[in-house]
């Protein structure tokens, strides 16, 4: 045989014996020649029926026999395996559309907001696996953090209700990790073929707003159940499931404050405004003339506006130049 070759072997079920409660399979290996160190595999499979009842093991011995072999060396060509007897156990996990994936908080808007996540879980045990073992569903939720804006609670329903045990992992969430749980619910499931559980929290705004910010809750669903007998069969993985939901904490200014300032400023401009066209006189009756009449010059046309109306001789007379001629007179 050369090395790494794989070469068929013909092998016979030998008769059944009740007392020993096993059955004895003669495999043969026609004439192979072996080097001294040489390791040889030997690959055995084989089916079960489905209808048959399993203990918790099945244990196998392989005895190896050569007729060149010496009596002294014989004590070690028995070999015997233990195979542990898990049966399959189907668990699918989804999170549904309608749970919440949004919520926001604003000075003006309500201080308390409900939320939920809401998964659906199927299972589906196998066939011929009469004792279904005990299932429990792991819930966790975010623990909140004692310098956040926002707190929240949470609780689980499940369809028949049943008690749910809660255990502080004492570990605050972080934006890092935001589906690191910190508080952890073990909820005792009553076996069905499908299952809604329903987490609610309540999410409150407990401190003024500030500044804005986002934060971000998660949840998350397992189902665990004694793995000594029974195993998932697409894996642990696939019975998982979360949710990670975005709150918006929004800060909005105080604008009716600056309307006031803003209103004052508009009437002391205008204030102003009027005063400066008081001090220039654009409130007199003969504004227009003056402006008019600056017009007139600044335009080339002084005659127009210097020459004064014309007025009667007698009015041009000054009584008070012509009493020095008259006393004259008089001398």
């Amino acid at each position: 045989m050369y090395p790494h070759s794989r070469v068929p072997v013909s092998c016979q079920e030998l008769a059944y014996e009740p007392r020993l409660l096993t059955k004895t399979l003669a495999c043969n290996v026609s004439s192979p020649i072996f080097k001294a160190g040489l390791q040889v595999s030997l690959q055995v499979m084989f089916n079960t029926l489905l209808n048959s009842s399993w203990g918790d093991f099945v244990e196998l011995n392989g005895t190896v026999h050569c007729e060149n072999e010496d009596s002294s060396l014989l004590e070690d060509n028995s070999a015997t395996m233990r195979i542990p007897i898990l049966y399959p156990v189907n668990i699918l996990i989804e999170d549904q559309e309608n749970s919440t994936l949004y919520t926001s908080f604003t000075p003006k808007g309500p201080k308390t907001q409900q939320v939920q996540h809401i998964y659906q879980v199927r299972i589906q045990p196998s066939a011929y696996d009469h004792n279904m073992p005990t299932l429990e569903a792991l819930v966790g939720v975010p623990q909140p953090h004692s310098e956040s804006t926002i707190t929240h609670t949470w609780n689980v329903q499940m369809d028949p209700p049943v008690t749910c045990h809660t255990e502080d992992l004492k570990r605050p969430s972080s934006e890092d990790e935001p589906c690191l749980p910190g508080i952890l619910f073990r909820c005792p499931i009553v076996f069905r073929r499908e299952i809604l559980i329903q987490v609610t929290g309540t999410v409150e705004l407990a401190k003024e707003i500030k500044a804005s910010s986002t934060l971000s809750l998660c949840s998350s669903l397992s189902i665990s159940f004694n793995s000594s007998k029974h195993f998932h069969l697409y894996g642990s993985k696939a019975s998982m499931a979360q949710v990670l939901m975005k709150v918006d904490v929004v800060y909005e200014k105080e604008m009716l404050h600056l309307y006031v300032l803003s209103g004052i400023g508009g009437l002391v401009l205008l204030l102003l405004i009027f005063l400066a066209l008081y001090k220039v006189g654009f409130f007199k009756r003969n504004l227009k003339e003056k402006m008019e009449a600056d017009g007139g010059v600044l335009n080339g046309n002084p005659s127009e506006v210097t020459d004064p109306p014309a007025v009667s001789g007698e009015e041009t007379k000054d009584p008070g130049c012509l009493e020095p001629l008259h006393e004259g007179d008089k001398d």
